[in-house]
């Protein structure tokens, strides 16, 4: 069976974008299997799209054939690239920052080559890379008209663009980080802070945790909430420090937005680094 196309992007769900993408893999090979990720990430946001992209992947088949376009850079000198992992799947995109969190398994990287890996006509197109070069691209890889090397020239891994990625330690007693997003769909602020380190700081499951959330080197913000599995362990309202899915804490509200009730000020900012968190053990 020939591996599926899996497409994300930050077009939205309002206009033919997505489906446009969804055309050019299915004309190029129509036994394709194509499935949407996810065609709402905040605008411009490769920081995001990144963060979705690496949580999502581990779920598809090895050997999936991943596209992601959040790309502000379009129709610019930016490199465009096929990013080969480690279970033998790829990622075709722009190479903005968007493989920052998938980083550690990339085996190789190809830039590529649009005088044969670009959708015929399209060569006056400067502003619809998604459609042109990225779904067109995917297509012939997944389909198998092209192999690997077929995409173009192989260049460094190192050379790959990242962001910084946060980290997180245990600082007198207290887990500290940063928060790491801040846009999901139902307002709960994500940070770097495993979920293993709260237990390594004293604080299990049920007992009540101390959030301080520091910018400049000032606290601006300082509450108490109950650590827990997820949600539904506080009434509907209350805030709760919940071990996410993804290994990593999340603070939330309880059928609410922690962002819009807690912390406004974090809504649309791309790069959250100079949010710093400590956790520590309530009464603390």
């Amino acid at each position: 069976m020939k591996p599926c196309v899996v497409l994300q992007s930050d077009f939205g769900i309002s206009t033919g974008l997505p489906a446009s993408m969804t055309a050019v893999v299915s004309k190029v090979d129509p036994e394709l299997r194509i499935y949407d990720m996810c065609h709402e990430v905040r605008m411009y946001d490769i920081r995001q799209g990144g963060r979705i992209l690496a949580s999502t992947c581990p779920y598809f088949a090895d050997g999936t054939v991943f596209v992601s376009v959040v790309d502000p850079g379009v129709g610019t000198t930016r490199r465009s690239c096929v990013a080969k992992l480690d279970n033998g799947s790829y990622v075709v995109t722009p190479d903005n920052g968007t493989l920052t969190y998938l980083y550690d398994h990339v085996v190789a990287v190809r830039e590529i080559d649009e005088t044969v890996n670009r959708l015929p006509g399209s060569g006056n197109h400067h502003t619809f890379h998604g459609r042109d070069v990225y779904a067109y691209t995917a297509a012939r890889l997944a389909s198998g008209i092209i192999d690997y090397a077929g995409v173009g020239p192989e260049y460094p891994v190192t050379d790959i663009i990242r962001f910084s990625t946060p980290t997180a330690e245990i600082v007198d007693g207290c887990a500290c980080g940063e928060i790491t997003s801040a846009s999901d769909h139902f307002g709960n602020v994500g940070i770097s802070v495993p979920n293993e380190m709260i237990h390594a700081i004293g604080i299990n499951l049920g007992d009540m945790a101390r959030l301080e959330i520091i910018k400049d080197g000032n606290v601006i913000y300082d509450k108490e909430m109950m650590f827990h599995r997820s949600f539904g362990w506080v009434k509907v309202g209350e805030l709760i420090m919940n071990e996410c899915s993804n290994d990593y804490v999340e603070i939330s509200v309880n059928q609410g937005s922690f962002v819009a009730q807690e912390l406004p000020e974090v809504e649309g900012v791309f790069d959250l680094s100079a949010y710093k968190v400590r956790i520590s053990k309530a009464g603390k």
